[in-house]
C-alpha cells in the first residue's frame, strides 16, 4: 500500500514540478510542495494505521483561535 502511495504521489510531482519550474512560478511551487507534503504525510500515516483526529476538529480549533470566537 505504501509503495502505491509513493508511486502515485511521485507521478503527480513529476508532472507538476517541471511545469512550475519551467514557467518560473516559484510561489505556486512552494504552495504545491507544502500541500503535496501534507497530503503525502497524512496518507502515509493513515495507511500505516495511525489513528488521526477528525480534521474538522483541528480546523475549528485554529479558526476559533485566530478569530477569538
Amino acid at each position: 500500500m505504501i509503495a502505491l502511495l509513493i508511486m502515485g504521489f511521485g507521478i503527480v510531482a513529476l508532472i507538476q514540478i517541471p511545469a512550475l519550474v519551467q514557467k518560473q512560478w516559484w510561489r505556486e511551487l512552494i504552495v504545491f510542495m507544502v500541500l503535496w507534503s501534507a497530503g503525502f504525510i497524512l496518507s502515509i500515516m493513515i495507511s500505516t494505521g495511525i489513528t488521526l483526529p477528525p480534521i474538522t476538529m483541528i480546523i475549528n480549533k485554529y479558526i476559533i483561535g485566530i478569530f477569538e470566537l
